[in-house]
């Protein structure tokens, strides 16, 4: 409101709903829209831009992750989001769509990338923000293990044939 009111036009920072993205990129393109044009200009593309993009997404999610607050768990959260980001980009470019776009699947391959991207935001952003690493351990083991440590299988095969 108030850089309207000083006559100055000010970009939309969320361009698309933060719920209508099954790709990681696409997300952190569209979620703070302002945050993210400024992380490109000021350290992506310094630092090299496309030639070497897996470390320089790895300087600026760390970056992102010190702009929150110093601390361990969101470090693990900014250096989850990069490892999460890994696979969407080999995997775009191993099934681009000028190639693989006429293949019947390719639309069932696409959401099952993008179910993979939902999976893992929700665990870094439980990890970064929620729960920490400690947490997330405890969280599966209960998920997934009985007292015992044995795994829960059994249940989850009941589960899924219903």
């Amino acid at each position: 409101f108030w850089a309207l009111a000083d006559g100055i036009d000010t970009q939309e920072n969320m361009i698309r709903c933060m719920l209508n993205n099954y790709s990681t990129s696409g997300f952190w393109r569209s979620w703070h829209r302002s945050y993210y044009r400024w992380l490109v200009r000021y350290i992506y593309v310094p630092l090299g831009g496309n030639k070497r993009p897996v470390i320089n997404i790895l300087a600026v999610f760390t970056f992102v992750a010190f702009w929150h607050d110093i601390s361990l768990q969101l470090l693990a959260w900014g250096w989850l989001i990069w490892l999460f980001i890994l696979p969407e980009k080999i995997c775009t470019i191993i099934f681009s769509p000028k190639k693989w776009g006429s293949w019947t699947y390719y639309r069932h391959l696409c959401a099952l990338g993008g179910v993979g991207n939902l999976i893992m935001m929700w665990m870094a952003n439980l990890i970064g923000f929620a729960v920490g690493l400690d947490g997330m351990n405890v969280l599966f083991t209960n998920i997934f293990m009985t007292s015992r440590g044995k795994y829960r299988s059994h249940y989850y095969n009941v589960l899924f044939e219903i």
